[in-house]
C-alpha cells in the first residue's frame, strides 16, 4: 500500500511540473515521453483537430506504407457492441448440478463455434473445459477426465454442498485416427450412465455434421490450398498437392464420414495427393488409396450405431436447433453467440474476396451466357467422390428433424440475438 502511495503521489508531482513531449505535456511515465520517436499529433495539429472521419494524410515511406506521420493519434470508439441478443426467454431448464458432455468434433463442420460458445459457459463459471489440448486427444486424457469426474462426483463434500462436477469434453483426432470415440468413450459414457446417475449426474453427447460440398471446400481453403501455393517441393506445392479445387477433392474420396468413423486412414485426409521427387519435386505419380481406407456398407451401420447412441445430433445448416436442443438437453445457460471461423463479420478476407471475384465471374458469365457458379462445380465433384458422405449428412440431417417434429416454425431459435443465424454454415 505504501509502494501504491508513493507511486501516485509521484506521479501527481510529475503532472505537476510537467514534461513536454510530442502531444502536449505529460508526467513521466508517459509513452510519448518514454518513447519521444512515436507519432503522437500534438495538440491543435491538423492531424489532431482532423475530423475522425477524415482520410489520413497521404504521407509515405520509401516502401509505399503510410508513414507514422500520417496515421491518426488514436482509434476512435467503435461504439456498443451489435452482439446484445438475450437468451435467458429460451433456457427451458436450471444449470444440473453434476455433468459430464462430450462434443465430437468434426474437421469443418462449426466444431470451433461449438468450442467458443463452450468457453462461454466455462467463463460464466458454470463449467469445466476438459482438456485443455483439443488436437490430437489421447487415450490418457480422456482416462484422466474420467477418473477426475468418478472422483468428483462422489466426493462426500460436493455431495453435502450439491455442487458436483461439471466437464465438457471435444473429442478430436482421437489418439492416432481409430475407433476410439465409438468403442472406448461411448462405451465409458453409457457405463458412467449407469453407475452415476443415482446421484444426480447427467452424462450426454453430441456431434455436428455439415453439407458435404461445403465441408470440403472449407477444409479445402483451410488446409489444401496453402500448401497448393508454396514453391515446388519435395511434397510441396501442387506437384504434391494438384493444382485446384477439384484436383484435390476427386482423389480424396467421403473426407467427412472417414474422420467420424476415426479409422479409415485420417491423417491421409491431409497428405498429398502425389508422389513428388525428392529432389527436384517433380510429380511422378497420383498416390493410390489402399481399399482399407474407404467407407464401406460395414461402416454405413456403424455411423448409425454412433448416431442413435449420440444424445444430440445436427447439421451445421441448421445450428441454432441444435445449439438450443443442446442446451435443453444439457443445461447451459448462455446461448447468444458469433459464428466463429469466418471473417465477414470483421468486413473482410479470403469470404469476401471470394465473394467479389464471383460477382465478377458472374457478370462476365451473363455476358458470356454462362452461369459461372463455382458451388455448382464444388456440388458435382463432392457428389462423385463423397456418396458416403451425402448419405451421412442425410441421416444426421433427418435424426435431427425428427427431434423438433410437432414444434413450431419459429423454434429453431431466430431470436438468438445479433450475430446468429439458421441456415449459414461457416465455422471450424
Amino acid at each position: 500500500a505504501g509502494a501504491l502511495l508513493a507511486l501516485l503521489l509521484a506521479s501527481a508531482a510529475d503532472l505537476a511540473a510537467g514534461v513536454r513531449a510530442p502531444g502536449g505535456v505529460h508526467p513521466a511515465w508517459h509513452p510519448a515521453v518514454l518513447h519521444p520517436g512515436s507519432s503522437v499529433p500534438a495538440a491543435g495539429s491538423p492531424e489532431r483537430d482532423r475530423p475522425a472521419d477524415a482520410p489520413p494524410t497521404a504521407t509515405e515511406d520509401d516502401d509505399g506504407a503510410p508513414s507514422p506521420a500520417s496515421m491518426p493519434g488514436r482509434y476512435p470508439t467503435a461504439g456498443y457492441s451489435p452482439h446484445n441478443g438475450s437468451s435467458a426467454a429460451l433456457r427451458t431448464r436450471e444449470l444440473p448440478g453434476c455433468s459430464l458432455h462430450v462434443f465430437r468434433h468434426v474437421s469443418k463442420a462449426a466444431g470451433t463455434t461449438v468450442r467458443f460458445i463452450f468457453d462461454k459457459q466455462v467463463a460464466m463459471g458454470d463449467f469445466e473445459f476438459l482438456p485443455m489440448c483439443h488436437y490430437g486427444f489421447r487415450e490418457k486424457d480422456w482416462r484422466e477426465v474420467v477418473k477426475r469426474f468418478k472422483d468428483a462426483a462422489v466426493d462426500p463434500a460436493r455431495i453435502e454442498s450439491g455442487e458436483g462436477p461439471r466437464i465438457i469434453v471435444e473429442i478430436r483426432n482421437e489418439w492416432g485416427a481409430t475407433r476410439a470415440f465409438e468403442d472406448v468413450v461411448m462405451r465409458d459414457l453409457r457405463e458412467l450412465r449407469a453407475t452415476h446417475s443415482h446421484l444426480g449426474c447427467e452424462i450426454s453427447s453430441s456431434m455436428l455434421f455439415r453439407d458435404p460440398a461445403q465441408q470440403y471446400r472449407s477444409f479445402y481453403e483451410y488446409y489444401i490450398r496453402k500448401e497448393q501455393e508454396k514453391p515446388r517441393g519435395p511434397d510441396q506445392g501442387a506437384g504434391a498437392w494438384g493444382d485446384s479445387f477439384a484436383e484435390w477433392a476427386r482423389v480424396v474420396p467421403d473426407l467427412q464420414l472417414r474422420e467420424a468413423l476415426g479409422d479409415r486412414c485420417v491423417p491421409a485426409l491431409r497428405r498429398p495427393i502425389y508422389d513428388t521427387d525428392p529432389a527436384t519435386g517433380e510429380r511422378r505419380g497420383e498416390r493410390t488409396l489402399d481399399e482399407t481406407c474407404k467407407v464401406t456398407l460395414g461402416d454405413r451401420a456403424r455411423f448409425e450405431r454412433i448416431v442413435a447412441d449420440v444424445d444430440v445430433v445436427g447439421v451445421a445448416s441448421e445450428f441454432d436447433a441444435f445449439w438450443l436442443r443442446l442446451a435443453d438437453v444439457v443445461g447451459f445457460q448462455h446461448l447468444e453467440y458469433v459464428r466463429s471461423n469466418t471473417k465477414d463479420r470483421h468486413g473482410a478476407g479470403r469470404r469476401r474476396r471470394r465473394r467479389e471475384a464471383l460477382a465478377a465471374a458472374d457478370e462476365s458469365d451473363d455476358a458470356d451466357g454462362g452461369d459461372g457458379d463455382d458451388g455448382d462445380d464444388d456440388a458435382a465433384v463432392v457428389a462423385a467422390t463423397a456418396p458416403n458422405d451425402a448419405w451421412a449428412h442425410d441421416l444426421v440431417r433427418r435424426t435431427q428433424a425428427s427431434t423438433w417434429a410437432g414444434c413450431d416454425d419459429d423454434a429453431d431459435g431466430g431470436a438468438m440475438g445479433a450475430g446468429t443465424s439458421t441456415g449459414r454454415e461457416d465455422g471450424g
